[in-house]
Parts: structure tokens; C-alpha cells; sequence
């Protein structure tokens, strides 16, 4: 009788270590410390879209937060490649301008990548800065909440609405992007760098000198022909503004932005990466607000 009831003793303790291990509550997918989410953006830019969708749900970071800061230029430390692979989800925008950040997630059996340019479909050859077609970030919003409602199914509403008040947030620079429509159409711009070409489109703006501005883009020399072309719509104002990328001088560039001013062309200063601190409403808007000023 006694070693029955040792054996049964032993048996009932297995059976509750068992169902301890069986009914142990579940993450939902969560692997940070404090149970939430993690996700790590390439730039600041893609940090903050992400922080609006997934709110107090997440823990976001991002790995290129300083203006100066290239992303295509950009070398990972040992420390962010293991940031990225202890994250869910890395968010970058495609198009080999954060290449380095595909390499690192390949590395991790975790992390899931989500690039902008998947998202909006976008070919191989497309120009890489998504980010300014303020509708392009609306939807990177809501796919990025698709994907967290997958993850997290329990809070599949509270990331749905983030991602309609994202759309919300944004409201300013669609506004003013529709409101100058009408005033830049038709309008020739040329463009010292093909960073501006999405903002340009919506715009409905008539872009000049595209072979010089992909070239400067690819960090290659214009041919002659395209130098040609621009210099001569320069001086003969056949170009109604130029949009300068102020991160890019010297050389060609120079040369150009000095001749749009002997002719008196307006210039619109941009920036390729945000300016720091600085939100992506109030980015967008101090350059559509230089537009406006020239053409109202």
C-alpha cells in the first residue's frame, strides 16, 4: 500500500506540473521585458509613425535619430544589430536606402521585417524617398497596424484607431498639399536632387532636369546633356522654382543654385532626412509653406 501511494503521490505532482506548463498564460507574441512589443525603425521618420500606431502597446526605437546621419550611408554597430534582433519588428522604408537594415534582420529567427516600399508596392526602380507623399505614410500607418493587430489580436482596435488619428495627424499637410494644387500645377520645377519628386507629383508641378537630379542622387557626375538642359531652362526662366536639397552642395550643385539666383528663380530649401526634433507635420509643412509663398 505504501509504495501505491508514493507511485500515486508522484503521478498527481507530474499531472500539476504538466497543466502548470499547459494552461501558463501565453504573450501573444510579446518578448520585451515588460510584456510589450518591440519595434525598431531605421529613422526617426518610420519611429514616429510607429509610436502613433502602437502607442503605449510597444517599445519603439529608432536606430538613425541625427539629421546629419545618411541612412544609405549608414554602418551598423554590433550594439544595433543585436537591437534588431532581439526586436518583433523592424520598420524601414526599402529601395536600398536602408539596405543595411535587411541584412541584419536576415540574421534573426524573430524579427519580422516590414519595409515601406513592400507595402506601397513599389518596383525595384522607384525613387526611394516614400516619405514625402504624405499618402504613402497614411497607408505605411495602417499596414503597420494591420500587422500589430496580427501580433497582438487583443488590442487589434486600440492600433486600428492610432492609425486613423496618424491619418488625422496628418491632416495639415494633405490640406496643404491640396490647397496649393491648383496654384503649382503646370508649374516648371527643377529639382537639384530627385528627393522632392513625390511632394513635386502631388503637387501636379512639371519636373525639369530629371537626368541631372538622378544622377546627383546616385552620387555620379551629370552627363553633359543633362548640365546642357538645365543651364539653358535656367537662363532662359523656363523653370517657375528650384527645389534645393541642402544636404547636397558643392560642384554641380553650386553652379546650378548660384545660376537660379543671378536669374532670379525662387528657391525652396529641403531637407532629404528630418531636420532633429523636428515632427514630420511641421517638416512637410515649413516647405510647402516656402512653395506657397512663391506661387501665391
Amino acid at each position: 500500500m505504501k509504495k501505491t501511494g508514493i507511485l500515486v503521490g508522484v503521478m498527481t505532482v507530474l499531472l500539476v506540473i504538466v497543466l502548470a506548463v499547459v494552461l501558463w498564460p501565453k504573450s501573444s507574441q510579446k518578448s520585451s521585458s515588460d510584456g510589450k512589443l518591440s519595434i525598431v525603425a531605421s529613422t526617426n521618420v518610420y519611429a514616429e509613425v510607429a509610436e502613433t500606431v502602437a502607442g503605449d502597446k510597444a517599445n519603439v526605437s529608432a536606430i538613425i535619430t541625427k539629421q546629419s546621419v545618411s541612412p544609405e550611408d549608414y554602418d551598423p554597430t554590433n550594439d544595433v544589430a543585436k537591437k534588431v534582433s532581439k526586436a518583433d519588428i523592424a520598420l524601414g522604408n526599402g529601395l536600398g536606402y536602408d539596405a543595411w537594415l535587411n541584412k541584419l534582420t536576415k540574421s534573426s529567427k524573430k524579427t519580422k521585417l516590414l519595409l515601406a516600399s513592400d507595402m506601397l508596392n513599389k518596383d525595384s526602380k522607384a525613387n526611394p524617398h516614400l516619405w514625402n507623399d504624405p499618402e504613402n505614410m497614411i497607408t505605411v500607418a495602417q499596414k503597420l497596424a494591420d500587422e500589430l493587430s496580427k501580433k497582438d489580436p487583443d488590442n487589434k482596435n486600440y492600433y486600428q484607431n492610432n492609425a486613423a488619428a496618424y491619418k488625422q495627424k496628418l491632416q495639415p499637410v494633405t490640406d496643404k498639399v491640396n490647397e496649393l494644387k491648383a496654384k503649382v500645377a503646370g508649374k516648371k520645377v527643377f529639382e537639384t536632387e530627385s528627393i522632392y519628386e513625390y511632394m513635386l507629383k502631388d503637387l501636379g508641378a512639371t519636373i525639369v532636369g530629371d537626368d541631372f537630379a538622378e544622377s546627383i542622387a546616385e552620387d555620379s557626375d551629370p552627363s553633359a546633356n543633362a548640365t546642357k538642359e538645365v543651364r539653358e531652362a535656367l537662363n532662359n526662366r523656363q523653370v517657375d522654382f528650384v527645389v534645393q536639397n541642402t544636404q547636397t552642395t558643392g560642384g554641380d550643385v553650386d553652379k546650378m543654385v548660384k545660376l537660379a539666383k543671378e536669374q532670379n528663380i525662387p528657391i525652396v530649401k529641403v531637407t532629404e532626412t528630418s531636420p532633429d526634433n523636428t515632427s514630420y507635420v511641421d517638416w512637410k509643412l515649413s516647405e510647402l509653406n516656402q512653395i506657397e509663398k512663391i506661387v501665391s
